[in-house]
């Protein structure tokens, strides 16, 4: 498994409805994204900057035509942001379908992502023989540059044990607050942020947790 860095500049005509959002935002950390059908759903921990009205940039983020949900969840200084957008309506980069052919071809997984008003890094963490194509395809899609590539040991971490839904889930439930206590977002709430149903999200909380679980004690 490799692990690559991107940067990523914000001029992009992609960033252009966003730009009121990017400007009132100190810094934001961990974005983190998965398919859901035709939609997308992302999830990022942002500070505002100071005298920023929160719940005015959450409602011009909600103004976006594509933008089908948002929501944000308070998290000590700073804020967890879910926001679920339709893919078929987003301006996304005419190529934008070839990265998303390569995800489909083996594990590609945006790891986390940072942010300013000048840059976007983002880390993904592919599979050895999809290095190649998910690099030229990042670089052709984003006009990214690639700071750095290193190895990523699989065993080092039991999330990769999981399938790519049960990998998404948790990783989703454990930064929205799910497992804090009390917790930040009920299962109700979590569900709603996903599209799915309450069963349908325990089952898959139930079968990652058993898995990881499985690693630890045998």
């Amino acid at each position: 498994m490799k692990r690559i860095k991107f940067s990523i500049p914000i001029s992009l005509d992609y960033f252009n409805a966003f730009r009121g959002f990017l400007e009132a935002v100190e810094w934001g950390y961990g974005d983190t994204y998965f398919l859901l059908g035709s939609d997308v759903v992302k999830l990022v921990e942002v500070k505002f900057r100071e005298g920023v009205k929160p719940e005015e940039v959450l409602g011009e983020l909600l103004e976006i035509p594509y933008v089908k949900d948002a929501k944000l969840i308070p998290k000590n200084d700073h804020y967890l942001l879910c926001v679920r957008a339709s893919l078929l309506h987003v301006p996304l980069p005419e190529d934008v379908s070839r990265f998303l052919e390569v995800q489909k071809r083996g594990m590609v997984v945006f790891e986390k992502s940072t942010f300013s008003t000048e840059l976007v890094y983002i880390y993904v963490v592919c599979e050895e023989g999809l290095l190649g194509d998910v690099i030229s395809a990042v670089k052709e899609v984003y006009g990214a540059r690639v700071v750095s590539v290193e190895e990523y040991t699989p065993e080092k971490n039991l999330l990769l044990k999981l399938t790519g839904r049960q990998f998404e889930v948790l990783l989703l439930a454990y930064k929205s607050g799910y497992f804090d206590n009390p917790r930040r977002v009920t299962l109700r709430e979590f569900s709603q942020m996903l599209g799915l149903s309450p069963s349908t999200v325990k089952e898959h909380l139930r079968k990652a947790l058993r898995k990881i679980l499985e690693e630890v004690i045998e």
